[in-house]
């Protein structure tokens, strides 16, 4: 079993404990989609796919464990490294590469490093394609025309 599938499983278990009716759809929606978004942009942008399929899997997971949005990208972010962590599978290099895009996913005002800006970008591409009519912010908006320009969408 390779590490995505092992952080996969982890997550089915979780959502199956904690999440009930459209909640646990929606989780399994947006969780897997933006997480095959960004296997797929990963390998577009020269980044580590698996890497950011991991991050996409886990990066609001706390929004559906706790059922909170509060702060939900720093304790996604703290879960995440908790879970790398317990499994010994994965580096500190990686740990932290995951863990800072999942920590910076939400502040769409900043620039940051190249997987958090690849998080962000999906994380906005899926909320598009399942919600077409979803009204953006100006700063969510960003992503999305940048999606556009590069032809993402």
């Amino acid at each position: 079993m390779n590490r995505y599938d092992i952080i996969e499983d982890y997550v089915y278990q979780l959502l199956e404990k904690e999440c009930f009716g459209n909640k646990k759809k929606q989780a399994y929606r947006h969780l897997l989609g933006v997480s095959e978004l960004c296997i797929i942009l990963a390998r577009k942008e020269k980044l580590d796919n698996e890497l950011a399929g991991i991050m996409g899997l886990l990066h609001d997971l706390t929004i559906y464990k706790d059922h909170s949005h509060f702060d939900h990208a720093s304790r996604s972010a703290i879960l995440a490294k908790n879970i790398l962590e317990a499994t010994q599978l994965f580096n500190e290099k990686e740990i932290s590469i995951v863990e800072k895009a999942i920590k910076n996913h939400s502040n769409k005002k900043q620039h940051h490093d190249d997987y958090s800006e690849l998080l962000k970008l999906c994380d906005v591409i899926n909320s598009y394609l399942y919600e077409p009519n979803c009204i953006l912010n100006p700063d969510q908006n960003k992503y999305l025309q940048l999606a556009k320009e590069k032809d993402y969408i």
